[in-house]
């Protein structure tokens, strides 16, 4: 190559996702840790909703036997029943409007969680292009952690609301029937949050570890040597003669399994496997080859490149 011929630049790097797909233990636990989360968020958006309803219709009905009349109300859809209740307790001063409005969205957040299940927790995938895909879709349904405590501390203002108002209540077992359930799910809650937390720790020293193993600054691999030059992988996506010993040059350097797999855009398991041959080859004391005399490997033009 002409020396003053200019040193081939890699484009911009981009998030390599050394894992193909496959979560990290962290990812799996905060998976976990809203699946179960999610699982109360369903129950406690329901028993809100449940409450604000029977809190108005229990007072309608006392009202009614109170004064002895005895045409039964109207039947009303269930959509409606919502409305009018919540109307009727920011009417009679049980709800601020602003209560109300933050009690509608976290009964909502049922629906986002059913119909959107995909949407909250697409930020945990480690697959590249689903985590560009997201920077495209500033609407999508987030997840919300502080949901679940929002809707128990709106549910216990309701019920100390309504006391305060002196609303006659209503007795149920439904509370009691999922009490064993609940008290298991916040149990692995507690688990997990703890789990998380060490994970959490671990993974920001690892990112640390191998931001400080990305540079190749002052090393031979630069130009067409760069281990992201076009030439060192087959279209199949194995590495040509000259990519594998870029490859093995790289752990020569004491790169890590991990920081070869983003520098050379392989899969962890690939850099790991390729690790064990450089091992096998006698690690730091093999023979290492020329890089000028490792001829290009061809590599067949394909329809797409030729577009």
């Amino acid at each position: 190559m002409p020396d003053d011929a200019p040193l081939w630049k890699d484009q911009q790097r981009h998030y390599t996702d050394p894992y193909r797909g496959r979560l990290p233990e962290l990812e799996r636990c905060m998976i976990r840790h809203r699946a179960l989360q999610m699982i109360l968020v369903l129950y406690h958006a329901e028993e809100l909703k449940r409450s604000v309803v029977e809190a108005v219709e229990t007072q309608a009905r006392w009202k009614q036997i109170r004064d002895g009349a005895a045409e039964a109300a109207p039947a009303v859809s269930e959509g409606k029943k919502v409305k009018r209740a919540f109307d009727f307790l920011v009417q009679d001063g049980v709800l601020t409007p602003d209560e109300r409005a933050e009690m509608v969205t976290l009964i909502g957040r049922r629906n986002s969680i059913a119909h959107h299940l995909d949407q909250v927790t697409a930020d945990l995938s480690t697959d590249s292009w689903v985590r560009d895909h997201l920077a495209f879709m500033p609407d999508r349904q987030q997840y919300d952690y502080e949901a679940l405590d929002r809707l128990q501390a709106l549910r216990r203002l309701l019920e100390q609301r309504t006391i305060e108002k002196r609303y006659v209540g209503m007795i149920n077992m439904r509370s009691l029937f999922f009490d064993a359930t609940e008290r298991a799910l916040r149990d692995d809650l507690k688990r997990l949050d703890r789990r998380i937390r060490k994970l959490v720790r671990q993974r920001i020293g690892a990112i640390k570890a191998v931001n400080g193993e990305l540079s190749l600054e002052g090393s031979e691999l630069v130009g067409i040597f760069d281990p992201r030059w076009p030439d060192n992988r087959y279209h199949s996506g194995c590495l040509t003669p000259r990519g594998v010993e870029i490859c093995y040059r790289l752990f020569d350097m004491g790169k890590s399994a991990m920081a070869v797999a983003h520098l050379m855009d392989l899969s962890l398991a690939s850099a790991r496997a390729r690790e064990r041959q450089w091992q096998g080859l006698g690690g730091g004391n093999r023979s290492r080859k020329n890089l000028q005399d490792i001829p290009a490997a061809k590599i067949r033009l394909r329809y797409e490149d030729m577009r």
